[in-house]
């Protein structure tokens, strides 16, 4: 089986062999080092990769095929890892002037064929986000700090009783991730002027539903429609998947495979930052389970079994009654990282025992705590107010000391 490629770069060299070594020890306890080639891009191959990709700008922008060589290291590339500040290093005579991470993740992601973009150092070395929002600007499809990159369970859903301490329960399986995009890029090939939320089964009630912050993220220019809204429209008019300068001249039909790209990794971010944090739109397992115990298969009175629940693996592992839900699970599973369902309709299924008999419904000893992807015990976590427009906002983390956790204002809210 060919290894898949890891590329890094960052304009102090002697950082990229830390870098290296962290992540190759991560993929080591992961027990996955055998698949993957870790490799450092030099900067003079950085650079040259860099005007390549700004010339497949200018030939989009020029409604030409974007087909320049020179970029193929990145082009090869499965997970291209690239630190935020790149002042040490700056490309001579470049179109885009004073680089910067988040610069070359866009030039990334719109004009080369790499799968992943990893952003480094970008909110700290060792950063949790309270908001529980991340970034959506950002064009890297996760934002890490440096001392997150040996985490092996950044490469698994099965941790178990191996699992870190510190393991936030946003960061996707790297190794499903990959696999994962190359099928959501399948699906906007195919249904590229198809309305992104009849693709993903939103329906036009549901869709009524969603906060004006998370409708607009998605919507066109003067439109009137919003559930309307194409995959084609969201990547050329939306402002926020290309640029509006990159599509000003863009004719239908031209480089339908990079609208495919930016559209597959801008929805599924959308997804996973803005819908999933709501846990009120689509509900994940550890935080179903937390309101509707019943759901659970096994000794409910053991925290091992809430546990089964809090891993990113298959639905039928997670010791959940998955035929009594079924019919309200989100039917497109690889464009989110984890098994989700549709709160709105699942919440009025008449054969849970919570939503029949809620008088009976008793409260565990135990929280799920964002930052491990765990249960513990209550009075050993602290409660934090995430940022979601949903009645969801109390939220746990387990607390770890050195970790960044930010804005900390939503420790006394």
């Amino acid at each position: 089986m060919k290894k898949q490629k890891i590329l890094i770069y960052d304009d102090e060299h002697g950082r990229i062999d830390d870098f290296k070594g962290k992540l190759g020890e991560g993929l080591d306890q992961a027990g996955q080092s055998e698949d993957f080639d870790i490799i450092a891009l030099e900067n003079d191959a950085f650079q040259d990769s860099i005007r390549v990709l700004e010339q497949r700008r200018i030939a989009f922008r020029n409604e030409e095929e974007s087909t320049k060589n020179g970029a193929e290291e990145i082009d090869n590339a499965s997970i291209f890892i690239i630190d935020y500040d790149l002042l040490g290093n700056q490309v001579e005579e470049s179109a885009v002037g004073s680089l910067t991470g988040e610069i070359i993740a866009y030039l990334v992601r719109c004009f080369s064929k790499c799968k992943l973009i990893v952003g480094l150092n970008q909110y700290g070395s060792n950063p949790f986000d309270l908001t529980l929002r991340g970034d959506l600007d950002s064009f890297a499809d996760l934002n890490l700090g440096e001392y997150q990159l040996n985490n092996p369970d950044l490469w698994r859903g099965d941790w178990g009783d191996s699992r870190q301490g510190f393991r936030p329960w946003h960061w996707p399986n790297l190794r499903d991730a990959l696999h994962n995009f190359d099928e959501r890029v399948k699906d906007v090939e195919k249904n590229i002027d198809t309305s992104i939320c009849e693709f993903l089964g939103f329906g036009s009630e549901l869709f009524q539903l969603l906060p004006r912050e998370i409708v607009q993220f998605i919507e066109k220019q003067d439109q009137k429609e919003h559930f309307q809204t194409t995959f084609r429209e969201f990547v050329t008019e939306s402002g926020n998947a290309l640029r509006f300068k990159d599509t000003k001249t863009l004719d239908k039909g031209m480089n339908d495979h990079i609208l495919a790209r930016v559209g597959a990794a801008r929805i599924s971010k959308w997804l996973e930052c803005l819908l999933l944090p709501e846990q009120d739109i689509l509900v994940d397992a550890p935080h179903l389970i937390s309101r509707y115990p019943s759901l659970m298969t096994g000794e409910k009175k053991k925290i091992e079994t809430w546990n089964k629940g809090a891993q990113l693996i298959c639905r039928d592992k997670l010791g959940l009654r998955t035929d009594l839900i079924e019919p309200y699970r989100f039917k497109k599973d690889h464009w989110v990282s984890r098994p989700v369902w549709f709160w709105d309709r699942l919440r009025e299924c008449e054969h849970i025992r919570e939503i029949i008999e809620p008088w009976l419904t008793v409260k565990p000893d135990w929280v799920f705590c964002e930052d491990a992807s765990y249960f513990y015990n209550r009075e050993n976590c602290r409660e934090f107010l995430a940022d979601t427009a949903s009645p969801f906002t109390q939220r746990f983390v387990k607390y770890f000391d050195e970790v960044d956790y930010r804005p900390r204002v939503r420790f006394s809210l």
